[in-house]
């Protein structure tokens, strides 16, 4: 982080640049503080003693996690490089000889057109396309190269940033999609021929009934 910051005060940076890299640096001053869960958040955690058992754990209000029978653990500030030993460590207060493994899950509504629009729980090493693809694919009129990010009224990934994002393999972790944001892929435009073609007969109708108006008025005045 303090490296980030003094090489984005040693470099000349165009206006635009340097606002989309303090906006960074301000993203993970954030994410530093404040860790990479939210309420929402699932994550499945194994447990390796004398038998192996599985749960999925969801993060609620003050961060909080409850794991099996065991005393709730907060994930304040915890980010998700951490989880495996912030589990570790609390479970070990109270087993013996236990082995934690997590998998996180994000919590993501993909909407507009595709097979199966609604809320998916995703790893956030899966790559946005993926993601479209769990819920069904996109549709036949689908434009998936356009498609955007939603954060509440904010966008966090735009139109014009998508087609390339979505080559490079982007994942939900690196274009910091949270839970409870919204993938929406949009519908491409077709045009309404029979709308086109009734609009254009209309037009060629008023145009030949004001072409008759003009010779009737010349007649008239050549009588």
């Amino acid at each position: 982080m303090a490296t980030l910051e003094q090489q984005l005060s040693t470099r000349r940076l165009s206006g635009d640049a340097r606002k989309s890299a303090n906006g960074e640096v301000a993203r993970l001053r954030t994410r530093l503080q404040q860790g990479d869960f939210h309420v929402g958040d699932r994550f499945v955690i194994t447990i390796r003693q004398d038998t192996v058992s599985s749960d999925t754990a969801s993060v609620r209000d003050s961060l909080l996690v409850s794991v099996q029978n065991l005393p709730d653990v907060s994930l304040a500030g915890v980010l998700r490089a951490e989880l495996d030993e912030r589990m570790n460590a609390h479970v070990a207060r109270f087993l013996r000889n236990a082995v934690v493994r997590t998998s996180v899950l994000t919590r993501v509504a993909v909407l507009g057109t595709v097979g199966s629009p609604g809320f998916y729980y995703i790893s956030p090493d899966r790559p946005v396309s993926d993601v479209v693809m769990l819920a069904g694919g996109p549709g036949e009129d689908a434009k998936l190269n356009e498609l955007e990010i939603h954060r509440g009224a904010e966008t966090i990934l735009k139109k014009k940033q998508s087609k390339q994002l979505i080559e490079e393999g982007r994942t939900l972790e690196q274009l910091d999609v949270q839970s409870g944001d919204e993938i929406r892929v949009p519908k491409k435009r077709r045009f309404n021929w029979q709308l086109i073609t009734n609009t254009l007969l209309i037009l060629s109708t008023m145009f030949f009934a004001v072409i008759q108006f003009i010779q009737f008025l010349a007649n008239r005045q050549d009588n």
